[in-house]
């Protein structure tokens, strides 16, 4: 089968599965998960990302007090600083081998689509959660 003979939800889950698995192998060597990094992330000048099904929010940040990274009530440590911008130059690669080749204007037309049709699909229906202009 050609790869545009393909459904997008084929692609959208063999993507989210190259992403996790990507971001196992960059966090593998720290003990830590992708949603390690989101939540040590979240606590900094970003909005933290979750999902259902995840692992339970008060178990990682438990993991991530007991590196003496964040405090017992949600700040960020010193230690946890320097942590999160370490970990973000290595999400940062991710990222970019993830967009390598990828002209900037398909970027973000691909992600434009995806957020149009997550929006299709959403309770709210089709005008909800796609970005302004769609």
């Amino acid at each position: 089968m050609k790869p545009e003979e393909r459904p997008i939800g084929y692609w959208l889950r063999e993507v989210d599965r190259r992403i996790e698995d990507a971001f196992r192998r960059t966090l593998d060597g720290r003990q830590l998960r992708r949603r390690h990094w989101q939540v040590l992330n979240g606590l900094g000048p970003g909005d933290p990302f979750w999902g259902p099904g995840e692992r339970p929010y008060a178990e990682v940040v438990a993991d991530l007090t007991a590196r003496g990274w964040v405090t017992p009530d949600g700040a960020l440590t010193a230690d946890g600083e320097t942590a999160r911008a370490a970990i973000a130059a290595d999400v940062a690669e991710v990222r970019r081998r993830a967009a390598a080749g990828v002209p900037d204007e398909d970027y973000l037309t691909t992600v434009r689509t995806l957020a149009r049709m997550a929006g299709n699909l959403s309770d709210g229906g089709p005008a909800a959660g796609t970005p302004s202009g769609g």
